[in-house]
């Protein structure tokens, strides 16, 4: 069963981690979903971009990568 383990609104990043994943050897999906984010006086539609994992049994190990990724990109 795919799990859903990062999901953002940057279209870049998520390429990035979906790469660096795959790179890394895991099952990985995209999705892009929809979400309405209301704003002052409208509502502005956005794309995010959700990252799924193929194999629950990897779950622990991708998000260790994700999170040394992000901390890096933080850095």
């Amino acid at each position: 069963m795919a799990r859903k383990i990062y999901t953002t609104n940057d279209q870049l990043l998520g390429s990035y981690l979906c790469n660096l994943l795959e790179s890394a050897g895991y099952s990985v999906l995209t999705q892009k979903t929809r979400v309405e984010s209301p704003q002052t006086n409208s509502t502005v539609l956005d794309w995010h971009s959700e990252l799924w994992l193929i194999r629950d049994s990897e779950l622990a190990k991708a998000q260790q990568l994700l999170k040394q990724a992000l901390s890096a990109e933080r850095a």
